[in-house]
């Protein structure tokens, strides 16, 4: 989504996800990928120890994610709502 900046469209105009954002994404399409994999090869009574903690490693990545598409106002338009702070409920 990056542009390159004109008169009528500043850099700043254009609300635009970090680069911490697009890896956040990255790392939870791998991680999630590589657990679903990894399940079709097991026993579903020989659940790994850890798998809770990949859940809760994808879901803060979310969060974050999440957070910041609120904060920059790309949610709004979707869901047809006034423009919010990322810590409102």
């Amino acid at each position: 989504m990056a542009t390159t900046p004109t008169k009528t469209h500043p850099k700043s105009a254009i609300p635009q996800l970090s680069y911490d954002c697009r890896r956040k994404i990255y790392r939870a399409q791998v991680v999630a990928m590589h657990a679903y994999i990894y399940s079709l090869g097991e026993n579903p009574e020989d659940t790994p120890l850890y798998m809770p903690y990949i859940f809760s490693y994808i879901h803060d990545d979310i969060e974050a994610i999440d957070n910041e598409l609120i904060s920059l106002g790309l949610f709004d338009d979707a869901m047809g709502e006034r423009p919010r702070k990322p810590d409102a409920k």
